[in-house]
């Protein structure tokens, strides 16, 4: 990715096994996918990757068959992302982003420097929280900025 273009990442998290076909409509012109964790089961996948091939995915703690990291660490557009699906305590500082899942709700806060983002959970809603998903977006010269839309 040069500098000079735009990129969306489309952002999900918790799909447990339940597929909301609004997600494919809202995903249909990202750059790539990002998916962190609790999946459950490979068919979600084969979805995302209907919409978009480029689909990175890290393991939820209740991903238990399936192939992939349990965190990992990205660089987009000279920004660094750590994706992983539990909040990792201390927060570490040694990265721009820190995208998780696994609260079942959206975040989008700074932390000593690091910018903490969770889209929610596409699949299974939790104590009150809506379904959503999450974007991260960079315009031509600038830094992303991250967003959350509702399912």
């Amino acid at each position: 990715m040069t500098a000079k273009q735009n990129y969306r990442i489309g952002v999900l998290s918790d799909t447990h096994d339940q597929w909301i076909p609004r997600v494919a409509e809202l995903f249909q012109d990202v750059d790539e996918i990002w998916h962190l964790g609790d999946v459950c089961h490979e068919p979600i996948l084969d979805e995302l990757r209907a919409i978009n091939p480029k689909l990175t995915v890290v393991l939820g703690n209740n991903d238990f068959s399936l192939d992939s990291p349990l965190s990992l660490n990205l660089e987009r557009g000279g920004e660094r992302f750590r994706l992983i699906h539990i909040l990792p305590r201390p927060i570490p500082t040694d990265t721009d982003w820190l995208l998780f899942g696994h609260t079942h709700r959206a975040a989008d806060e700074v932390h000593r420097g690091v910018h903490l983002f969770n889209p929610g959970s596409a699949g299974l809603a939790n104590k009150g929280a809506p379904k959503s998903v999450g974007f991260l977006s960079r315009e031509k010269d600038k830094k992303f900025r991250a967003s959350v839309v509702l399912l």
